[in-house]
C-alpha cells in the first residue's frame, strides 16, 4: 500500500497494498497523524526528476536475503529479466568492491516496499513480503527501484483519471495526492493507462465495488480502459525506462541461447548500438564473428566493434575490431555475460557492418576459491530439451568441493531416466557416482572427497521443466583436525563445522563446551520423565532430548498424566512457542513423528513403532508454564514374529496382541484365522477411506457390501477413487459400484462403476451419500481404494422441521480452515418463508468483515439484496426471507481462523409468519 513518508529517513520508499499483512491493512483504516507525519507522494511512472536517483549506467546492483527460497529467488530472476530484456537496465549480483549502492531483496513489516530510484547510501531494500510473490508486484516494485512513481500522481493526472474521494478509506487520502513538476519528469511521454505503475480502479476503496480512480480521457466511441494490470511492463514503461537511462536506440538485451546480430543498414551518419547478452551462471558466451566490414582508422578509434567480458564499459576487452575480414576466431566470454559495442562515424558510409553469431554454451572447467553459482540453461525459465553439460570443479588442494541446491525441478522418473543431474566424486568418467537426482525433491548437500567434484546434466527431447540453481564453494573438514575445539562431538557442515553433544548434555553458552542437561537414555522397561523443574515452572530457551530404548522385539507405550506448556492445544501446528514432540526411531538415522503437542489438553498414549522412543521438549524465553509428567513401560510385541499368527493383520496391544481382517471378513473362532462376514458400514469421519472387501488382495465372490455415508450438515460427501479394478463389462452387470444421492438405494443414481478406469470424483447434493458393492461368482479382481472427504455448501430445503448448518465439518472440535469458500442456497415450498438463526458466532473480527465473514442473500444467489455481512463474536440478528430461498455466503482468508458457527434454518407460513411445525430436528451435532 501507498505509504507514508517521513521527511529524511523515508523519503521515496514506496508501500504497496499487496504486500500488506491483514494486521498492517487493519491499521491503515486507523487515520494518521497529519502533524508528524508526511504523506508520502505516489509520482506516477513518469521518471523520478531528481538526476541523483538514477543509477549510473543503468547498473542495478543487489542482493538476496538468505532466508528466501529457491522458489522465490528465482521469481525475482524472472521479474529482473523481464526488465532486462525490454530496456538496456542491468541487474547484477553485487560484488562489494565494486558497487558501494545496492538494492537487498528482503522482507520487512511493509510487507511491499521500495525506495524510488537509488538511494544513494549503500544498502537499500526492496521488500517482498508473502502477498507480494507474484511476478507482476515483484516487476512493479523493480519499477520503484529503476525510478518510477505511481502512474496517477503524475502532475496532468487531472486531466486523464478521475479521483473518487468519498470512496477512499479514512485515512489514505494522501496516497492520491499530485506531484510537482520539480518532482516528476514525465520525459515527454503521454499518460499511460496501462502502466504496470499505475493503481487498480479499486485501490483504497472503503469497498470493493467502490471505484478511487476513473479513467475520463480515453476517446470517444471507446471502452473504458483497464487500470492497474500487473501482468508485464506496458509501451510506455518501456519507452520511459529507455529515454531515463538514455538506451541506444540501436541494440537490444539477448537473453535467447542463441541469436545472430546483424549491425543496422548505414544511413551515412554517426551511429552507437549496444547489445547486451545474458545467458546463465554455469554458461558461457562463444561469439563468432561471421563478416566484418567498417571503416579502418587507426588503433580503431572512430568505427568499430568492440567486445567486452562482462555487462558494461568497465568489463575486460575481449577484442575491438575494424576494417575488412571475413573470418575470426570464436571470442569465449568466462562468465554468463558478453557485451558488444558498435560505433561508426561518418568516415563509414559505404561499410556494411558486421554479421555475428553467438551461442551460449553450458558446462566447463571451474576453479572454486570464492565460491560461485550454477544454473541449468535458461533457468529460471524451462531448460532446453537434448542438452548436456559438464562441469568439473576443482578447489585447492586440501579442500574438498561442496554444493548446496537452493532449487530443483527435473522431469520425474523413479530411475531418473530421462532428464537428471548427476554427480561424480571426481572428473573420470568411472569416479564414484554421488547422486543422480531428478524430479522436484531439492538434492541433500554434497560434497567431494577429494579437492575434484563433477556435475553432469542432461535433458531428453521430451519433457522440459525450471531446471535447478545451486551454490558451490569450497570446503574444508574442520572435524579432521585436533584443534576444532569441540568437547565431544564435531560436526562439518558446508562452509564450517559446529559442536555437539551427547544426549543427556547440552552446548556450552561458549559453542564448545557440554554440559549436564535435562533429557537422556532411559533403559528401564518402565518409569518416568517429567520437564525441568517440574512441578515448578519450567525455565525459558531449554531444549530437552530423552531417548528411551527397549529390548528388540518390544514397543514402549508413553502416557501423560500432566501436560501445562505455552500454546495452542487444539492446533497443533501452532506449537511455535514451546513444545514436546515424539518420535519412533525406526533407525539411526530414520525418525517418524507421533505428534507436536503444547497447550494444556494430554496428548494421547503414544505406543511405538519400533523399540526406541525419542521425545523433544523446548521451551522459549517467553511464558513459562508447570510443564509435563509422564510414565512409560514396555511390552513385547508379539507381532514381530510370524505376524503372530494372524492370517490377515496382527495388532500389538499392552500385554497381548490381537489379530485384524480385512473389510469384509471376520475373526474367526480360534482368534487367528479370517472368514468372510457381514460387509455393512456406517461412516461418519469427516475424511477417511474406505476399500472393497480383502483390499488390496482381490475380493471374493458372490459379496454384497454397503456403505452409508453421513456428514455434518450443510456439507457434503465428497468420494475419490484412487485404485480402481472390477470384472469390466459393457453394462456393469457382473461386478460392479453403484453410487446414490442419499440415505439408501432408493435415493437419485450416481451412478455405476466397473472396469479399470478410474470414475471420476463423485459429489453428493447434500450430508448423506449411500454405496454398494457387488461381486458375481466368476472373476476376481483387486477391487477399490476410495478417499472420503466433505465439501461445504449445496442446497438445502427448509421444511417444517427445525435443520441445523455448520462453518466447516469438525466444527466443534477444529476452528475452521483458511481459504474457505462455501455457498448454501436455502428453499422452501411457494407460499413459505425461511426462518434463519445463528446459534453460535465466532469469526475473525475486522471492522469491515474483509476477511472472514458470513453475507446472507435474498433469493438463490447474489443478485438479490444483502441482509449484511457479519463477522467478530456476536451473533447476527435472525434473518427472515422475502421470498422462498436465501443464500448464506461463507469465506475466509489465508491467515487467521476461529471457531466458526452454527445456524438454524426452518420453514415458516408466508401469511401467517408463524412456524408449520414445532418438531425438533435430528440433525444437529448435540
Amino acid at each position: 500500500m501507498d505509504k507514508i513518508r517521513k521527511e529524511v529517513f523515508l523519503e521515496g520508499l514506496q508501500v504497496e497494498e499487496e504486500g500488506l499483512s491483514p494486521v498492517q491493512r487493519k491499521r491503515l483504516l486507523r487515520p494518521r497523524p497529519r502533524t508528524t507525519v508526511k504523506p508520502l507522494s505516489r509520482k506516477r511512472r513518469a521518471a523520478t526528476a531528481r538526476k541523483d536517483r538514477v543509477w549510473e549506467y543503468g547498473v542495478i546492483p543487489y542482493e538476496i536475503d538468505g532466508n528466501f527460497s529457491g522458489a522465490h529467488k528465482a521469481l525475482f530472476k524472472q521479474a529482473m529479466r523481464h526488465w532486462e530484456n525490454f530496456t538496456c537496465v542491468k541487474f547484477v549480483e553485487r560484488v562489494p568492491s565494486e558497487h558501494p549502492n545496492f538494492i537487498v531483496f528482503t522482507e520487512r513489516p511493509c510487507g511491499c516496499c521500495s525506495f524510488v530510484g537509488k538511494r544513494g547510501n549503500g544498502p537499500q531494500a526492496i521488500s517482498i513480503g508473502k502477498n507480494c510473490d507474484k511476478f507482476g508486484i515483484v516487476v512493479h516494485e523493480l519499477g520503484h527501484v529503476v525510478g518510477f512513481w505511481h502512474e496517477h500522481t503524475r502532475p496532468d493526472r487531472d486531466n486523464h483519471v478521475l479521483i473518487v474521494r468519498d470512496n477512499i478509506m479514512t485515512g489514505q487520502e494522501y496516497n492520491f495526492n499530485k506531484l510537482t513538476e520539480e518532482e516528476v519528469n514525465s520525459l515527454g511521454l503521454p499518460y499511460d493507462y496501462d502502466s504496470i505503475m499505475h493503481y487498480a480502479r479499486n485501490t483504497f476503496s472503503k469497498g470493493t465495488y467502490l471505484d478511487t480512480i476513473q479513467p475520463t480521457d480515453y476517446g470517444k466511441n471507446k471502452r473504458r480502459p483497464e487500470i492497474g494490470q500487473r501482468l508485464r511492463l506496458s509501451e510506455g514503461d518501456i519507452a520511459q525506462t529507455n529515454l531515463l537511462y538514455k538506451c541506444q536506440r540501436c541494440g537490444r538485451t539477448h537473453q535467447e541461447n542463441s541469436a545472430t546480430i546483424t549491425s543496422p543498414i548505414s544511413r551515412h551518419e554517426s551511429e552507437r548500438c549496444e547489445w547486451r547478452i545474458m545467458a546463465t551462471h554455469g554458461e558461457r558466451i562463444v561469439l563468432n564473428i561471421t563478416d566484418l566490414d567498417l571503416y579502418k582508422s587507426e588503433n580503431c578509434r572512430s568505427d568499430y566493434l568492440e567486445v567486452r567480458d562482462g555487462y558494461w564499459h568497465k568489463s575486460p576487452l575481449l577484442g575491438k575490431f575494424c576494417g575488412s575480414k571475413r573470418s575470426y576466431e570464436p571470442i569465449i566470454s568466462t562468465g554468463s555475460r558478453m557485451l558488444l559495442t558498435y560505433i561508426t562515424s561518418m568516415k563509414g558510409a559505404g561499410h556494411k557492418g558486421f554479421v555475428a553469431h553467438y551461442e551460449a554454451v553450458c558446462g566447463g572447467n571451474i576453479f572454486v576459491d570464492e565460491g560461485g553459482h550454477l544454473e541449468s540453461p535458461n533457468y529460471p525459465e524451462d531448460y532446453q530439451h537434448n542438452k548436456e553439460c559438464i562441469w568439473k570443479l576443482t578447489a585447492p588442494r586440501d579442500y574438498q568441493v561442496a554444493v548446496k541446491f537452493h532449487s530443483f525441478e527435473v522431469e520425474k522418473h523413479d530411475n531418473c531416466f530421462y532428464d537428471y543431474v548427476e554427480i561424480l566424486d571426481g572428473h573420470d568418467p568411472d569416479s564414484k557416482v554421488i547422486g543422480k537426482y531428478c524430479g522436484y525433491k531439492l538434492p541433500p548437500d554434497v560434497h567431494s572427497t577429494g579437492n575434484q567434484l563433477l556435475i553432469k546434466f542432461v535433458s531428453d527431447g521430451s519433457v522440459q521443466k525450471a531446471g535447478f540453481s545451486a551454490a558451490y564453494m569450497k570446503e574444508y573438514d574442520e572435524c579432521s583436525l585436533t584443534d576444532h575445539g569441540c568437547e565431544q562431538q564435531c560436526v562439518n557442515t558446508l562452509g564450517g563445522y559446529e559442536c555437539a553433544c551427547r544426549i543427556g548434555f547440552e552446548l556450552h553458552s561458549d559453542n564448545k563446551h557440554c554440559e549436564d542437561a535435562c533429557g537422556g537414555t532411559l533403559e528401564a522397561p518402565n518409569g518416568a520423565l517429567t520437564s525441568p523443574s517440574f512441578p515448578d515452572l519450567y525455565p525459558g530457551d531449554k531444549t530437552c532430548v530423552w531417548e528411551i530404548i527397549a529390548p528388540p522385539q518390544y514397543r514402549i507405550t508413553l502416557n501423560f498424566t500432566h501436560f501445562d506448556l505455552e500454546g495452542n492445544n487444539v492446533l497443533q501446528q501452532e506449537c511455535e512457542y514451546d513444545s514436546v514432540e515424539v518420535h519412533s526411531k525406526l533407525s539411526a538415522d530414520v525418525l517418524h513423528r507421533h505428534g507436536v503437542y503444547c497447550g494444556t489438553r494430554l496428548p494421547p498414549m503414544i505406543t511405538s513403532e519400533a523399540n526406541a522412543l525419542r521425545i523433544e521438549f523446548s521451551s522459549d524465553s517467553s511464558i513459562h508454564k508447570t510443564g509435563f509428567a509422564a510414565v512409560f513401560f514396555t511390552d513385547m510385541d508379539e507381532c514381530a514374529v510370524d505376524n503372530g499368527g494372524c492370517q490377515h493383520e496382527c495388532r500389538n496391544t499392552l500385554g497381548s496382541y490381537a489379530c485384524w481382517c480385512h473389510n469384509g471378513y471376520t475373526l474367526h473362532e480360534n482368534g487367528h484365522d479370517c472368514k468372510e462376514g457381514g460387509c455393512k458400514h456406517e461412516v461418519r469421519a469427516p475424511v477417511g477411506t474406505v476399500s472393497s472387501p480383502n483390499y488390496p488382495e482381490n475380493y471374493p465372490s458372490r459379496k454384497e457390501c454397503v456403505w452409508q455415508f453421513t456428514t455434518t450438515p450443510g456439507h457434503r460427501i465428497r468420494l475419490t477413487f484412487t485404485e480402481f479394478e472390477l470384472e469390466p463389462h459393457q453394462e456393469c452387470e457382473y461386478d460392479h459400484v453403484a453410487l446414490y444421492d442419499g440415505d439408501s438405494a432408493d435415493a437419485m443414481s450416481l451412478g455405476v462403476f466397473c472396469g479399470s478406469k478410474l470414475p471420476h470424483p463423485i459429489i453428493a447434493t447434500s450430508n448423506h451419500m449411500y454405496m454398494t458393492f457387488k461381486s458375481d461368482a466368476s472373476v476376481q479382481r483387486k477391487g477399490f481404494l476410495a478417499i472420503h472427504a466433505t465439501a461445504c455448501g449445496g442446497r438445502l430445503t427448509a421444511t417444517s422441521r427445525v435443520k441445523h448448518l455448520y462453518s466447516h465439518s469438525k466444527y466443534g472440535d477444529h476452528n475452521y480452515e483458511n481459504r474457505a469458500d462455501c455457498d448454501w442456497t436455502i428453499e422452501a415450498n411457494p407460499g413459505q418463508l425461511i426462518h434463519l438463526t445463528f446459534l453460535t458466532f465466532e469469526l475473525e473480527d475486522e471492522g469491515d468483515c474483509m476477511y472472514d465473514y458470513v453475507e446472507v442473500f435474498s433469493g438463490p444467489d447474489t443478485s438479490g439484496p444483502s441482509y449484511g455481512k457479519f463477522c467478530g463474536n456476536t451473533n447476527p440478528t435472525d434473518v427472515l426471507s422475502v421470498t422462498e430461498s436465501l443464500l448464506v455466503r461463507f469465506r475466509s482468508d489465508d491467515t487467521v481462523v476461529s471457531k466458526g458457527f452454527s445456524a438454524s434454518y426452518v420453514a415458516i407460513d408466508q401469511v401467517s409468519g408463524e412456524l408449520l411445525s414445532t418438531e425438533d430436528s435430528t440433525d444437529s451435532l448435540w
